[in-house]
């Protein structure tokens, strides 16, 4: 009887201790290749033509709702595009263009969304499906450029993070940023129930690149 039953169970212990070493590899081999050597130094990323890797990319905005809560949302994945030219021997000269089609707000709501996006008293995307930003001047730790917002162009400042150039374990590059801002919707004509929700927009942008193929 005992050796009958060891029979039925030895194949279930075998896969048992196969799974078992394979996870046991896993655990041992998955840390060593998800690290990757980041370089600080911009100038250890090549140059070429880098545009946004729209999967690793967010831009997330915050205004102050009726003063009892910071309201948070976002354009949706996939909504932001951009792409700039880059020389390491000169950073500084590099030119930087982004777009954004502003229709695509993610709130969480869809009805929400579609407001916000398209009506005239908030993004206006109907009439102005894209926002647009081309930078127009580089400095360490800042980015200034035309942001064209409901057909209205100023000039905005943004504090940028420069997060490193590395190449990943699965053989592709990337460089990637973080940045802060704030503008004041009024001045784009967008003026709707301000005070109450809050003149001053912040924006938390993260963003990778890779090179262009």
């Amino acid at each position: 009887m005992n050796r009958a039953l060891n029979r039925r169970l030895a194949p279930s212990l075998l896969k048992g201790a196969v799974l078992a070493g394979a996870l046991l590899t896993a655990s041992v081999t998955l840390p060593a290749m998800a690290q990757a050597q980041v370089a600080s130094d911009p100038a250890a990323a090549p140059a070429g033509t880098w545009t946004l890797d729209k999967r690793h990319a967010s831009l997330t905005l915050k205004v102050t709702h009726f003063g009892t809560s910071h309201y948070t949302f976002r354009f949706a994945q996939g909504a932001i595009d951009g792409s700039y030219a880059y020389d390491p021997a000169k950073p500084l000269d590099t030119k930087v263009s982004i777009t954004i089609d502003a229709t695509k707000v993610d709130t969480g709501l869809p009805d929400f969304d579609k407001e916000i996006g398209t009506d005239p008293k908030f993004f206006n995307g109907a009439q102005y499906p894209k926002i647009t930003f081309v930078s127009t001047k580089v400095e360490p730790g800042k980015l200034t450029g035309d942001l064209t917002f409901r057909g209205v162009t100023k000039p905005v400042t943004l504090d940028v993070k420069y997060n490193g150039y590395a190449k990943t374990p699965f053989g592709s590059q990337i460089m990637g940023f973080s940045a802060t801002g704030k503008i004041k919707r009024s001045d784009f004509g967008f003026t709707h129930l301000v005070p109450m929700v809050s003149d001053d927009v912040d924006l938390a942008i993260e963003a990778e690149f890779n090179p262009k193929k």
